[in-house]
């Protein structure tokens, strides 16, 4: 949150005009919402072999970078929909972008015909099936949803 403290804040509102001060007391209230987002956890199939993987293994596999794990299991990532506010959350904790940048990104590569985006599905079960179905399986879930037909390999905070 914010380091400041609340009376320093408050002061220096006070002697804003009235309309910067509603401006600002709106920007204030508006401050704890970003860290009102859920923990995601990336996760791999069980039987993949895979215990761990750093930030990088894992933006390099969902950025098509890397094709396979270490132990040469193809690594096949799941992705969840635009539309699904854990996408942009995701790819905002894993490598600083927007979804449009990461839609554009991926539209670069498909249409230099060298690799394929990852399979796209609705929500958080959807990638948990997903996983578990796939040996390579690799995908990313609130954290408060992984369940035992899949290992966490990696934590991102919000």
């Amino acid at each position: 949150m914010c380091s400041v403290p609340r009376w320093i804040l408050f002061s220096k509102l006070m002697n804003l005009r009235y309309s910067s001060r509603v401006l600002a007391f709106c920007d204030l209230m508006v401050l704890p919402v970003e860290f009102a987002f859920a923990e995601l956890a990336v996760v791999v199939n069980v039987r993949s072999g895979v215990a761990v993987l750093t930030r990088n293994e894992v933006m390099n596999i969902f950025l098509g970078r890397y094709r396979q794990f270490f132990n040469g299991l193809e690594a096949k990532p799941v992705d969840l929909l635009d539309s699904n506010p854990d996408r942009a959350h995701f790819y905002q904790a894993l490598v600083g972008k927007d979804v449009s940048e990461i839609n554009a990104y991926w539209a670069r590569l498909v249409f230099s015909g060298r690799v394929r985006p990852p399979v796209q599905v609705a929500g958080a079960e959807d990638v948990l099936k997903w996983v578990a179905s796939n040996p390579g399986g690799i995908g990313f879930v609130d954290l408060s949803k992984v369940d035992a037909r899949v290992r966490v390999v990696l934590e991102l905070k919000p």
